[in-house]
């Protein structure tokens, strides 16, 4: 059975581009005017989409976190920009050590070859007097160096203080993508699909996603009006993904799902209720005494068509008296 009907209406599908947009921008937009004319569509699917992996895993205003040192702090700024576990390490000690009010010397160590690899830095500073501490806000590059949104206190010990990630590095930043769109509307949150490979894709590269369950990830047609629709691209945390000026492209199915299938169900519901409601009023009848109860079949004797008689039992030869 066909997921669609096309007997009125022909399935129409759309090709979008963020570069083609009235306004906004490539993670936040609104398409040109589209003419879908004069038909019945009542639902939407993404068919396909190509997003370019162009973000940063230390994108602006998402690139910072606080030193404190005693009763003095200091905001550490990592350049924006994307970062791997090397290079990362030394920006990290570099910022550190910029920032320090105190002018101590910070170092970032990472488990070598020869051990096993925690994925976990380890933070040192050449004091083991005064008590310094990391501060993670919700804009804070808590989740690229394995923390959570808290303060931490370095460890003490002679002549250093130290300090660990407690969670394991996580320079993929966005593991997960969300189409949204006005276009839906019955979807949670506005989503029309949801990209979840998004973080196996290498930096630079394009994420290509495929529709491969229509049925399954179809979405309900907003009944209003309009021809022109905003679309987004957010993160798990509900932030738009910058591209950095890299436009994406998606195309989208606008078709009237069948109905056929839910009308066959419906008339075997309606056929089952009146069954059941038949079975129940004959049950009530006879509790009530209203339907007479008939007797049960008296047996009937039978008799076998060719009667045996028992083997060495005969008359035959007896003498005639």
């Amino acid at each position: 059975m066909s997921l669609y009907d096309s007997s009125i209406t022909p399935p129409l599908i759309l090709n979008f581009n963020s570069k083609d947009r009235v306004s906004g921008s490539n993670s936040n937009f609104i398409s040109l005017p589209v003419d879908i004319g004069n038909n019945a569509f009542d639902t939407v699917c993404l068919v396909q989409a190509s997003i370019p992996k162009s973000f940063y895993n230390f994108p602006s205003g998402y690139n910072t976190f606080t030193i404190q040192e005693d009763a003095l702090s200091a905001t550490v700024t990592i350049p924006v920009g994307t970062y791997n576990r090397i290079n990362l390490q030394s920006v990290l000690a570099t910022r550190l050590t910029l920032a320090s009010p105190n002018a101590f010397t910070y170092t970032v160590s990472y488990p070598v070859a020869t051990v096993a690899d925690t994925f976990h830095y380890t933070f040192s500073v050449n004091t083991s007097v005064s008590v310094i501490k990391f501060i993670f806000g919700e804009t804070s590059v808590f989740r690229q160096l394995g923390f959570e949104i808290d303060t931490y206190t370095f460890t003490p010990a002679i002549g250093t203080s130290s300090l660990e990630s407690i969670n394991s590095l996580n320079l993929s930043y966005i593991l997960r993508a969300f189409i949204k769109t006005d276009l839906v509307a019955d979807a949670t949150d506005s989503i029309l699909e949801e990209i979840l490979n998004f973080g196996s894709y290498p930096s630079s590269s394009v994420v290509h996603y495929q529709q491969y369950n229509f049925d399954m990830n179809s979405r309900k047609l907003s009944p209003s009006a309009k021809t022109s629709w905003n679309f987004i691209l957010q993160d798990a945390f509900g932030r738009d993904i910058d591209l950095n000026g890299v436009p994406w492209a998606f195309s989208i199915v606008f078709y009237q799902r069948n109905k056929t299938h839910e009308i066959h169900k419906t008339e075997l519901m309606i056929t089952n209720e009146e069954r059941l409601f038949k079975i129940e009023n004959e049950q009530k009848g006879i509790q009530e005494g209203l339907i007479p109860t008939l007797p049960p079949p008296a047996p009937i004797e039978t008799q076998p068509l060719y009667p045996i008689q028992p083997f060495g039992i005969t008359t035959q030869f007896l003498p005639t008296l």
